[in-house]
């Protein structure tokens, strides 16, 4: 899913009926640079490739959960 063609407008959604809000997260080199390869691939920024992620976990089956033998 590339970027829209129209120019971005501060404070309107672009692709999503919402903002986009700033976030901070930790990840591996490893983990930057697959993220930055797949993105690079499908010409879409670092942070959409991690948006595009998220919003497939919605629609992933619960875990099971898990018994421990505390």
């Amino acid at each position: 899913m590339a970027k829209p063609k129209h120019k971005s407008m501060r404070n309107q959604p672009e692709m999503y009926d919402e903002l986009k809000k700033a976030c901070t997260v930790s990840l591996t080199p490893t983990a930057i640079n697959i993220l930055d390869s797949y993105a690079k691939i499908h010409g879409i920024s670092r942070s959409e490739v991690v948006e595009q992620f998220a919003r497939r976990l919605e629609y992933l089956p619960a875990p099971l959960p898990t018994q421990s033998n505390h």
